[in-house]
C-alpha cells in the first residue's frame, strides 16, 4: 500500500464493508486499522471500539498485556487533504489525562459517560491495571500526514503515538486474498458430456472425468500458486500418497482410478462449455493438491485411461469459496491448523518472514508447504506454542496443539505484538533452553515435552519482573536491529544455568511428591514452582551471584 491509497477517495471502497455496521466513517476507518495494523480478530476489534455519544473523546480502548499498555484510541478520517498538527494531539493528551490515576478512572466510571465506554473499562479491568503499573498511551489514527507541529508535540509527549498515512502504509502488508492462477485453460470434453448443476445465481458446477495428463499441464503446480487457497499442500510421503503413487505406476489400474479416488475441486471465475471443451479462467485447486502433485512427479507413467472426477465450479462469492474449500478436503483429516492456513494473520506473518533477517527463515503455515532448500523453518504450530508459553504464561497447554488454532487462536496470534521478530526472538531463546535442559539431573523431566515450555515461561516471568530486560520483552525487534541479539542470548544462557540448578534442587527436595507428568499440566503448581525459581534467582542477583 502507498500513502496515496489512504486518501479519502481511495479509502471509500475499502471501508464500505465496515460502514455496513452502522458506524460513521472515522469509526469504520478505526475498525479497519485495528484489523489490519493491530491485527486484531474482527470480534476483538469490535470489542475495542466505543462509538456512542458522550464517549469523553474516546473512540476505543485496547489493552496490550504483552507491553503492559492501555491504549486509548482516537480515529480521524478526513475527506479534504490536510495535515496532522498539534491541535488534535493536544486534545488527545487531555483525553488520556482521565486515566492519570485509579481514582480518576473511578470518577469516569461514576460519571455521565456512555455505558459502552464504562463496560469497556470494566471488562478490561483498566482501573486495576493502572494500579498495577500499566502505562496509558493515546493512539491518534488518521489518514493524513503528520506535519512539523505534530512532530514537535510528539517530541515533548511520549504518551501519544500517531499512526499517520505514511506509517500506516509502511506497516500494512497487503494480501492477495484470491490467489490462484490468472489465465485460461481448456479441458477436452470430446469423450464425455459433463453434468451441469446450477446453484441459483451463485454458482455453476461442471462434473466430469478429466484426464490426469491434462491436470499436470495446469499452471502453478511447481510454485504452488495453483493450490494457494487449499488448506494444505501436498503432504509428502503419507499413506494416502504412497497408495496413490502405486496406482499411478500400475497402468492396469488406470481405468479403475475414478472408482476409488475422491476427485479434485477447481474454482474459477469463468467457465465456458462448447461441446468439445470446457475453458476455465482464473482458477485455483481447493481440493486435490496431493493428487495433482503426485501425477506431476509421475507424469511419465500417466495414460489417457487415468481419469479423475473433477468438479469445476464457476463462482465469485468468496464466502462460499471458503466453505467449499473446507468441506471438500477430506482425504487426510483436516486439523484446525489447516483451516487457519489462509487466515490473514498467518499470511501476514509469512510475508514478514520473507523480509526479516535477510530472508534466512521460512515460516510454514501449511502442511506440505514448498520451502526453498537452505531455509531455517519455523512452523506456525511451534510459534503458537512459544507465544502461549511466553506471552500468556500457559506452558501447561502447549501439548494441546488443537488449542493453538481453535479456542486460543485469537489470544495467541491476533495481537499487534505478534510479529516475525517476536517469533524469531522466542525461537532463539528456545534454542538456549534446549541446551540448558541437558543440565537437568532428572532425565525424564529433562526430556519431557512440556519442560522446555515451562522454562520459557520462567524466563518470561523473570523478564517481566526486571526493568532492564522488560524493554526487550516489549520490543525484541530492537535487539535484531542493533545487532545485540547474540549478546542478549548469552545473558539468557547464564540465567538458564542458574534456573536449572535451582530446579534440580526443587525436584530433589520434593522427591516422590514431584509428579512431573501431572505437575507440569497444573497451572497452580506451575505458578508456585515458577514463583520459587524467580525468588531464588532474585536472591542470587541481590547477592551478586548472578
Amino acid at each position: 500500500m502507498s500513502p496515496d491509497d489512504l486518501k479519502y477517495e481511495s479509502l471509500q471502497k475499502i471501508l464500505a464493508v465496515y460502514e455496513e455496521k452502522g458506524r460513521g466513517e472515522s469509526i469504520a476507518f478505526l475498525n479497519w486499522f485495528l484489523e489490519n495494523i493491530f491485527r486484531l480478530d474482527p470480534v476483538d476489534a469490535d470489542d475495542a471500539i466505543c462509538d456512542r455519544p458522550n464517549d469523553r473523546g474516546i473512540d476505543g480502548v485496547y489493552v496490550d498485556h504483552t507491553k503492559q499498555e492501555i491504549i486509548i484510541l482516537q480515529g480521524k478520517l478526513k475527506q479534504r487533504e490536510s495535515t496532522i498538527g498539534d491541535a488534535g494531539l493536544r486534545e488527545l493528551a487531555g483525553t488520556i489525562s482521565q486515566f492519570d490515576t485509579p481514582q480518576s478512572v473511578q470518577a469516569l466510571l461514576d460519571g455521565g459517560a456512555n455505558q459502552e465506554l464504562k463496560a469497556a473499562l470494566t471488562r478490561n479491568n483498566v482501573k486495576s491495571l493502572i494500579e498495577n503499573g500499566y502505562e496509558v498511551i493515546g493512539a491518534f489514527i488518521c489518514n493524513q500526514a503528520l506535519d512539523a507541529n505534530g512532530m514537535e508535540f510528539l517530541d515533548q509527549d511520549s504518551s501519544i503515538r500517531v499512526y499517520d498515512r505514511n506509517l500506516i502504509a509502511s506497516e500494512l502488508i497487503d494480501i492477495d486474498r484470491e490467489g490462484g492462477v490468472k489465465g485460461t485453460f481448456s479441458f477436452d470434453t470430446s469423450y464425455v458430456s459433463p453434468m451441469v448443476i446450477s446453484t441459483g445465481t451463485k454458482a455453476i458446477t461442471y462434473i466430469l472425468p478429466v484426464q490426469a495428463v491434462e491436470l499436470v499441464m495446469l499452471s502453478g503446480i511447481d510454485d504452488g500458486t495453483l493450490f494457494s487457497q487449499n488448506v494444505r499442500h501436498s503432504l509428502g510421503n503419507t499413506k494416502v500418497n504412497k497408495e496413490l503413487r502405486v496406482s499411478v505406476l500400475d497402468k492396469s489400474e488406470h481405468e479403475n482410478f475414478t472408482l476409488y479416488h475422491n476427485g479434485v475441486t477447481i474454482l474459477c471465475k469463468d467457465a465456458k462449455f462448447n461441446g468439445e471443451a470446457i475453458e476455465i479462467t482464473d482458477y485455483v485447486v481447493v481440493n486435490g493438491a496431493q493428487s495433482i502433485s503426485t501425477f506431476r512427479k509421475s507424469r511419465e507413467h500417466l495414460s489417457k485411461d487415468l481419469r479423475v472426477l473433477a468438479k469445476i465450479i464457476k463462482l465469485e462469492d468468496s464466502v462460499l469459496s471458503k466453505k467449499i474449500t473446507i468441506n471438500s478436503n477430506n482425504q487426510n483429516a483436516i486439523k484446525p491448523r489447516d483451516l487457519k492456513s489462509n487466515n490473514e494473520i498467518q499470511v501476514r506473518l509469512l510475508e514478514e518472514f520473507k523480509r526479516v533477517e535477510g530472508g534466512e527463515y521460512a515460516f510454514e503455515i501449511k502442511r506440505g508447504q514448498d520451502i526453498k532448500p537452505g531455509k531455517k523453518v519455523i512452523t506456525n504450530e511451534e510459534a503458537g506454542r512459544l507465544l502461549l508459553a511466553f506471552d500468556l504464561l500457559e506452558p501447561e497447554s502447549c501439548h494441546q496443539v488443537y488449542k493453538l488454532f481453535d479456542d486460543k487462536y485469537n489470544d495467541i496470534f491476533a495481537r499487534p505484538a505478534v510479529t516475525a521478530h517476536r517469533i524469531l526472538f522466542l525461537h532463539a531463546i528456545m534454542g538456549r533452553i534446549l541446551t540448558a535442559a541437558e543440565g537437568i539431573n532428572y532425565k525424564p523431566l529433562a526430556k519431557y515435552g512440556l519442560t522446555r515450555f515451562f522454562l520459557l515461561s520462567v524466563i518470561s516471568d523473570l523478564m517481566k519482573s526486571n526493568s532492564n530486560s522488560a524493554q526487550f520483552l516489549k520490543e525484541p525487534r530492537a535487539l535484531f536491529e542493533a545487532g545485540t541479539i547474540q549478546k542478549f542470548l548469552q545473558s539468557i544462557e547464564e540465567v538458564l544455568q542458574s534456573i536449572v540448578i535451582d530446579l534440580n534442587f526443587e525436584v530433589e527436595s520434593l522427591g516422590d511428591q514431584f509428579d512431573y507428568k501431572g505437575d507440569l499440566k497444573s497451572p497452580a503448581k506451575l505458578r508456585e514452582l515458577r514463583g520459587k525459581l524467580r525468588r531464588s534467582y532474585e536472591k542470587d542477583v541481590a547477592r551478586k551471584k548472578s
